[in-house]
């Protein structure tokens, strides 16, 4: 059980070393959630006690804690009657704007199956939270550290049966809207793997309710912070993406969990910033590179997923970032983490031609990975092909 008297990680500290404009990771990061009754950040989060807080040496980044439990003891929980009064507490206190009924017929579908399916896991689930805590150490990289090599990019979705590690498009808090509305990459993983929904869905259960106070779960992050997440088969495959169809119970097909026990992969749980701006500053863009580098730096140096990410275009939806871009800030944030990582493109997106003429530039010059990116803030700032999606007619 998750204890609500856990040491509390403040939503207004500041990252560690940061000076200027980044020092306030919350205005940066969350500027397009200001105005909310969280103040643009998670809230208070509960839950998290530190007291076991360990160094990934020479990367600037920590273990901050780690969460784990059975896959009995989640499917024990996860009954009809909890599973609502969840989803009550999750609409009533973060996903507040929409509901649908579609999706969460879905979801009880899902949910029916992974409570009858008996399935004796090898492993236990794990949800583990990482922070991004020492500059001196960071920056040192990225003095130290040149761009030598390139994402390997393919078409299509993520093969999941065979990238043993892959990157959430995440929410700020874990799962988004998957208990409620929205059908994408994150709100997916979390219906057909259930073991992620059902830990973050019984911490709803054991906190204060945050209805009644601005706080945040356990399985929340902030913006210097990222988690990795492990142990939970597939029990299903949604047949869309997007909005649930009105036939959508009929596109559900539903999963033996063994045929995935050998295969699930781990994952990189990451945010992106909400782009409230034509123009990247260099601020946004240094903020996404520490938010990428934690990430993958934790999934390699904590020997969880090996050293090659499966990724695509972070935050190149909804939160209207631009393509070449997220393209760019990803790849150093790999070579500055010493992770390969295969890029995945849909087509359906702006080109990524020039940040492929960027990174290519920094390799054959053998730039620093900084220089790197004190070149891709002179592009942001000077050309149309590195601004964000972002228009005021798609302000909030």
């Amino acid at each position: 059980a998750i204890s609500s008297r856990g040491n509390l990680s403040e939503n207004t500290v500041p990252m560690r070393g940061l000076s200027g404009s980044c020092q306030n990771s919350e205005v940066s990061y969350y500027g397009s959630y200001l105005n909310d009754r969280f103040g643009g950040g998670i809230g208070r989060r509960v839950g998290v006690d530190e007291s076991g807080k360990r160094p990934l040496k020479g990367t600037g980044v920590v273990r901050v804690a780690t969460f784990n439990d059975t896959h009995e003891n989640l499917r024990k929980w996860a009954t009809r009657e909890n599973w609502q009064r969840a989803t009550e507490i999750h609409k009533g206190a973060y996903f507040t704007r929409y509901t649908n009924e579609i999706q969460e017929a879905v979801l009880e579908h899902v949910r029916q199956h992974y409570e009858k399916m008996p399935y004796k896991a090898d492993e236990p689930v794990v949800m583990a939270l990482y922070r991004f805590e020492d500059r001196n150490e960071f920056e040192d990289r990225l003095n130290k550290m040149r761009v030598t090599k390139l994402p390997a990019v393919v078409h299509g979705v993520f093969d999941e049966k065979n990238e043993r590690c892959i990157v959430d498009f995440a929410n700020k808090r874990l799962g988004g809207g998957w208990l409620s509305y929205g059908c994408v990459q994150e709100e997916i993983m979390f219906i057909e793997r259930p073991d992620f929904g059902a830990m973050c869905a019984r911490s709803l259960l054991e906190m204060p309710d945050p209805r009644q106070e601005p706080i945040a779960s356990p399985f929340s992050m902030e913006a210097n912070e990222v988690w990795i997440l492990k142990g939970a088969p597939r029990y299903a495959h949604l047949g869309w993406y997007g909005r649930p169809p009105k036939d959508a119970l009929k596109k559900v097909k539903l999963l033996n969990p063994e045929e995935d026990r050998k295969t699930s992969p781990t994952v990189i749980a990451m945010d992106a910033i909400k782009a409230s701006f034509e123009t990247y500053q260099k601020e946004h863009l240094e903020l996404m590179l520490i938010k990428a580098y934690t990430g993958f730096v934790a999934a390699k140096e904590d020997d969880v997923a090996g050293e090659v990410v499966a990724t695509g275009s972070w935050g190149c939806g909804a939160f209207y970032n631009g393509e070449p871009v997220m393209f760019a800030i990803q790849s150093l944030a790999a070579n500055a983490a010493g992770v390969a990582l295969t890029y995945h493109v849909l087509g359906d997106g702006r080109r990524l031609a020039p940040a492929f003429e960027l990174l290519e530039e920094a390799l054959v010059k053998k730039l620093s990975i900084k220089e790197a990116l004190e070149l891709l803030a002179e592009r942001c700032a000077n050309d149309p092909a590195f601004r964000t999606k972002f228009k005021p007619r798609s302000a909030m």
